[in-house]
C-alpha cells in the first residue's frame, strides 16, 4: 500500500511538472522565433540600406515599429493577421495601410509573461504619445481612448474621413471581451 501512494505521488508530480513546463517551454519557443524574425529584418534593414534597397530588399525598408514609451514597448508590426503572426508579435488588422492615413490598426496577443506583445496595453494612460516608425519616418499619435468592447465591435476599425488615428486592440484577461486604444495622430 505505501509503495502505491509513493507511486502515485511522483507520477502526480510529475503530472504537474509536464503541466507548467507546457506554456513556459511554448513561450521560450516563441521568444527564440521573435528573436529570429527581428535579426532577420535588422540585418536585410542593414544589407538593403548598404546596396541602396535593392529590389530584393526593398521591403525591408517598410517594416513598420510600434513604439509605446509609457510601458517600455518597441516591437515589429507585422504586415498581416494571421495566427501564426499573432503567436510571434504586433500585426497589421486591415491590409494595406499606410501609417499617417485613415485608421491604422494594430492587433497583438496579451502573452503570457513580461512586456512582449500587448500584455502591458491596458495601462497606457490617455495622452501617451505612441509612435509608427517605418525607415527613417516616426508618425507619432496621442491616446484618446481606451476602452473595453465586445469582440463584435469591428466599426472602431472603420477609417473616419479626414480623421488620420491609431487604433490597439488586445484580448481582456479572460479573452472574452477587447481592450481598444484610440488615438489622433499630432501634426
Amino acid at each position: 500500500m505505501r509503495n502505491v501512494k509513493v507511486t502515485t505521488g511522483i507520477v502526480s508530480i510529475l503530472i504537474g511538472l509536464i503541466l507548467v513546463s507546457i506554456p513556459l517551454y511554448q513561450e521560450w519557443k516563441t521568444g527564440k522565433e521573435i528573436e529570429k524574425l527581428t535579426q532577420a529584418v535588422n540585418l536585410i534593414s542593414n544589407e538593403a540600406s548598404a546596396q541602396t534597397m535593392d529590389e530584393e530588399f526593398a521591403y525591408a525598408k517598410d517594416v513598420i515599429w510600434l513604439e509605446i514609451p509609457d510601458i517600455d514597448l518597441n516591437q515589429m508590426i507585422l504586415p498581416e493577421t494571421t495566427e501564426d503572426n499573432l503567436s510571434l508579435g504586433l500585426t497589421q488588422i486591415k491590409p494595406n495601410q499606410v501609417p499617417g492615413e485613415g485608421n491604422f490598426t494594430v492587433a497583438g496577443h496579451r502573452g503570457y509573461r513580461g512586456d512582449r506583445f500587448f500584455r502591458n496595453l491596458p495601462e497606457v494612460p490617455i495622452g501617451s504619445k505612441v509612435n509608427l516608425i517605418v525607415g527613417d519616418q516616426t508618425y507619432t499619435y496621442e491616446i484618446m481612448t481606451s476602452q473595453i468592447i465586445e469582440p463584435t465591435q469591428t466599426d472602431i476599425l472603420l477609417d473616419e474621413e479626414g480623421k488620420n488615428e491609431i487604433t490597439l486592440i488586445t484580448c481582456t484577461v479572460d479573452g472574452k471581451q477587447r481592450v481598444a486604444l484610440k488615438g489622433l495622430l499630432l501634426t
